[in-house]
């Protein structure tokens, strides 16, 4: 029997017992010498506090309230450029253009590439940076995992577009991003480098990370 169906002619027709049985459930502390009448009373009484409307909700939803799509869209049609580390030696960016954007730029006959143009800085507030890269891309892609040199502290990336015989124009530029900071005697190790590896670093696995980092990404260690 349903707690919000009862009525006092279904109560009126249980026993006695079978009402201190359903009182029980709902709560009720009834004494020995409690008359039938007060007992099916107190049970009315807790059922109407256990109804709830059938229309109410417990999250209550306006008409400015947007629905959560069940796939996010591919494209917010926003033009920006932003950055997370994934870990001391990889950082990801991700980025998106406005469809205005693209057709303006692929209307002009002197359009030759969009590219990634990062810069490394010494300190946050300086002006030119110590040293930078460039990683060509296209329209199409807008995300890009980029392999980080050591020793560097700032970076900045812009979206640019490379003209021929012109100065690249940049489409977005990201925040200034502070890279996680590296202990000296890490920094300087090097596969095949004969190194006294400290207690920590040798259960850390390091000897063969390098061994594996060098084969897979060579073209870190040639300076």
């Amino acid at each position: 029997m349903k707690k919000d169906a009862l009525s006092r002619q279904q109560l009126e027709s249980m026993t006695t017992s079978d009402l201190i049985v359903l009182g029980d459930k709902f709560g009720i502390e009834i004494p020995d010498n409690l008359n039938r009448t007060l007992i099916i009373g107190e049970i009315l009484e807790a059922a109407e506090e256990f109804k709830v409307p059938e229309k109410q909700s417990s999250v209550q939803i306006t008409e400015d309230d947007t629905p959560v799509p069940d796939q996010l869209p591919e494209s917010y049609n926003n033009t920006y450029i932003d950055a997370i580390i994934r870990n001391p030696a990889w950082l990801f960016a991700f980025w998106d253009i406005k469809e205005s954007d693209i057709a303006s730029v692929k209307l002009r006959r002197d359009f030759e590439s969009i590219f990634l143009h990062i810069s490394f800085f010494d300190a946050p507030n300086n002006e030119e940076p110590a040293e930078s890269i460039d990683i060509k891309t296209d329209f199409d892609t807008k995300e890009q995992s980029i392999l980080l040199p050591s020793g560097k502290r700032w970076l900045k990336i812009d979206l640019a577009l490379s003209f021929k015989g012109k100065l690249p124009e940049v489409l977005c530029s990201s925040r200034m991003i502070e890279l996680p900071s590296e202990r000296e005697d890490i920094q300087n190790l090097q596969p095949g480098k004969k190194t006294n590896y400290p207690p920590l670093v040798q259960l850390s696995g390091m000897k063969q990370i390098l061994h594996d980092h060098y084969l897979n990404h060579r073209q870190s260690f040639s300076e």
